[in-house]
């Protein structure tokens, strides 16, 4: 069952990956994803062999037969343009996805909703600012790349030095937002392996969370507490692969 979720989260963020490609007028960014489309391709193929030697033809089928409910978070998210006429759909898929992301799951990072002991209480309350100054540098990625496209400033073409700087403000976001989640997704993680050894590091992991009838955005409602951090952790998790930034 494990190999068979881990193929479909790599499978959705390969269609994804393919959508960008497609739909991107920049080399440099067309270059980037063919080289992640060929890197997610060759772990499709290594999950596949694995998936095919770990089970049995009785396993695929019932498996096959519970195929129809995807397991994948982000593919359940509609994806719509980040700003009119935006032809950006990598852009338009990140942004969407960090709203999602913020409406739905941020709201938990707090002590109102996620108790935690002393010693973890101070690190849970770093990714809330964090978060907020990641959609400032989305801010200042859109002024400058309307500006370089005549938005703001209506004249004239815009110069080389112009694209480098909104090219190099598109890039420190998303490498803010991968940085941002690698480190949520790490601090979840302890909490949960703790959590598995009857750890006390989270003090209410079987409250459950009620949210009120006018809110819209309830993808967390009724959980528990540590069943709202996996689902945070899953998505932490599939973002990053999305992402496919590289080390630095």
């Amino acid at each position: 069952m494990e190999i068979r979720e881990t193929l479909e989260k790599k499978a959705l963020i390969l269609k994804q990956l393919e959508g960008v490609y497609k739909t991107s007028t920049s080399l440099t960014q067309k270059k980037r994803v063919l080289k992640e489309i060929q890197e997610i391709k060759g772990v499709i193929k290594q999950l596949q062999r694995r998936y095919e030697s770990d089970y049995g033809r009785e396993d695929r089928e019932s498996d096959g037969a519970e195929k129809g409910t995807s397991p994948s978070l982000m593919g359940r998210i509609p994806v719509r343009p980040y700003k009119k006429d935006s032809k950006d759909r990598e852009m338009d898929a990140v942004v969407s996805y960090m709203r999602y992301f913020e409406h739905n799951y941020l709201p938990l990072l707090s002590e109102y909703y996620m108790k935690l002991d002393y010693s973890h209480s101070g690190k849970r309350d770093t990714f809330y600012p964090r978060f907020m100054e990641i959609m400032h540098l989305l801010k200042q990625y859109d002024y400058v790349d309307r500006s370089v496209h005549g938005g703001i400033m209506g004249y004239g073409r815009a110069s080389s030095s112009d694209k480098k700087v909104a090219r190099k403000g598109r890039q420190r976001y998303l490498f803010a937002l991968d940085a941002f989640f690698k480190d949520l997704r790490g601090f979840i993680r302890i909490l949960i392996e703790d959590y598995n050894i009857k750890g006390t590091f989270l003090l209410n992991p079987d409250d459950s969370i009620r949210l009120d009838d006018f809110e819209e955005n309830r993808a967390l409602n009724d959980y528990t507490v540590v069943e709202a951090l996996e689902e945070i952790y899953m998505f932490s998790e599939e973002f990053v692969g999305f992402l496919g930034m590289p080390e630095i």
